[in-house]
């Protein structure tokens, strides 16, 4: 079974799904570049999920999909009863993008969450922001 599937089981990479420990996926990683359009671009600076009828079904085969690779870190978060995974960026190893996935059927994950560290807002993002 692919990473990218979305049910993944953790085999590909014998990672345990239930264990709170940051363990090590893929060692391919993406660019600062695709973190920020992933960020800004796609998501659209979104954190939240579950207002968002078209982002709140994605899994995480999309997610990797869109970056390019699979996760580069995976943990179970118990507090939030969450699949969390980790992109980092191998130009710049302090940005990174995590996705937090919730279990909303049996064995169906979809995204709750995400967050980002050191992944720099460009500037046409902080533009459309601005009133005109």
């Amino acid at each position: 079974m692919n990473a990218r599937d979305k049910a993944y089981d953790g085999a590909d990479y014998g990672i345990d799904l239930k264990s709170a420990l940051v363990q090590t996926m893929s060692e391919e990683k993406t660019t600062h570049a695709v973190l920020q359009e992933t960020v800004y671009g796609w998501l659209k600076g979104t954190t939240l999920y579950m207002f968002s009828p078209e982002l709140r079904t994605m899994t995480y085969s999309n997610f990797a999909n869109h970056i390019g690779c699979d996760a580069n870190e995976f943990y179970y978060s118990e507090k939030d009863q969450a699949r969390v995974y980790t992109w980092i960026a191998e130009d710049k190893p302090n940005a990174r993008f995590s996705v937090f996935f919730k279990e909303k059927l049996e064995g169906e994950w979809n995204v709750y969450a995400s967050g980002s560290v050191q992944v720099i807002m460009p500037d046409d993002f902080i533009d459309s922001l601005k009133p005109n």
